[in-house]
């Protein structure tokens, strides 16, 4: 059931993510999760009088190319040990979907703890992390950027600079990128208070680039590298490129598009490995269709099998202005977790019907959709 927001609840919620995320100290007045918890719906099951299972939702908006949508970063997934494997976060998926697409969400997206446990409930893997690992010996093939400069700071010294940059980045075909609000900024900036900020200026003082870094022990740590030209791209690794005599190792966990290795003369010293992140989840695909650009003039797509939100089920007439259900065969025939894969994943349709993933009625030789890009370093 949806939980109610009064101060027992909160003290059930709170005690019983502090048993099962093994918090050394309560959380019931800490701000970063009172943060969370006042932009949250919360649902929960209660057996004997116990709140013994928890689902938070935190409500953002979403990128969606030149639109925006509503979206539900699903959270805070807990249980007590003696109630786990019982069905209780089974109950409450689907009367959270239910809640979220009455208020007009359009997509969720979560960190699974089992892809598998997720992908029952419609979700599937969107999201990737292209890690970097590069020795201090890497950067002997790296040429320095000498124009412009860079400047270290704050977060609140950084902040107009930093967000106008994220904007920026918003408007460059996105999909799925998280629009954050200030207080998921700030609350960045005090979850990880060993963060440093720097941000690229070119020569006429316009804040290009910028990253977001952490220093630990001989490994340094980025945690968001973002440019808006090669200037910048190169102008941050130049400033990566003077820590060297002051560490070994250089850590990046990247967007999947990410192509810094590509500015090294030498690559030998670059490791690069892919990993699963995020998976995401269609809740209302009327919705997010409407914000897809197509290729083609028109399109029907038809969704096979969505159990926990059967509203999605059907096929739907997309055209470049108008989204509507029809009661024709689709000439895309797909379930939903792979239709969360094609729109908000990596995933091309030549390769759904490659893998048996998606049928199709006609033949297809382009890709129907746009593909955007997913510049995800949020984590819920």
């Amino acid at each position: 059931m949806k939980l109610t927001r009064d101060q027992k609840t909160l003290q059930d919620i709170t005690g019983l993510i502090e048993y099962a995320f093994k918090k050394k100290t309560p959380i019931i007045d800490d701000p970063l999760f009172l943060s969370r918890y006042a932009h949250a719906d919360a649902y929960g099951v209660y057996q004997e009088q116990e709140l013994t299972n928890l689902v938070m939702a935190n409500h953002f908006e979403s990128q969606i190319f030149q639109e925006k949508v509503k979206m539900a970063g699903v959270g805070y997934v807990a249980s007590y040990p003696e109630y786990r494997g019982k069905g209780g976060i089974s109950s409450i998926m689907p009367e959270m979907l239910l809640d979220l697409y009455q208020q007009g969400v359009a997509v969720s997206q979560l960190a699974p703890f089992s892809e598998d446990f997720y992908r029952q409930f419609g979700y599937e893997s969107t999201s990737w992390q292209k890690t970097y690992q590069l020795s201090n010996q890497a950067f002997n093939y790296l040429t320095s950027e000498k124009q412009g400069r860079i400047k270290r700071g704050t977060w609140q010294q950084m902040k107009a600079f930093i967000q106008v940059i994220y904007q920026q980045v918003l408007s460059q075909n996105q999909v799925g990128t998280v629009v954050r609000e200030d207080w998921w900024w700030d609350r960045l900036d005090a979850y990880y208070p060993h963060r440093f900020y720097a941000v690229a200026f070119d020569e006429t003082g316009e804040a290009k680039g910028y990253m977001i870094y952490r220093m630990e022990g001989q490994t340094f740590v980025v945690d968001e590298f973002i440019y808006l030209n090669q200037f910048a791209l190169q102008k941050l690794l130049t400033f990566l490129k003077s820590h060297v005599s002051s560490f070994e190792d250089f850590l990046y966990h990247a967007p999947v598009h990410e192509m810094i290795e590509k500015v090294f003369r030498e690559q030998d010293n670059i490791t690069i490995t892919l990993r699963p992140y995020m998976m995401s989840r269609i809740i209302d695909i009327q919705q997010l269709l409407s914000h897809i650009p197509l290729v083609e003039k028109e399109t029907i797509i038809e969704v096979t099998q969505d159990k926990e939100c059967p509203w999605n089920v059907g096929s739907w007439s997309v055209s470049q202005d108008h989204c509507q259900r029809v009661e024709q065969v689709g000439d895309i025939q797909a379930s939903i977790q792979v239709f969360s894969e094609l729109l908000l994943g990596e995933l091309t349709l030549a390769e759904g019907i490659f893998l048996g993933k998606v049928i199709t009625t006609k033949e297809i030789k382009t890709e129907v959709f746009s593909k955007g890009r997913k510049s995800f370093y949020d984590y819920f």
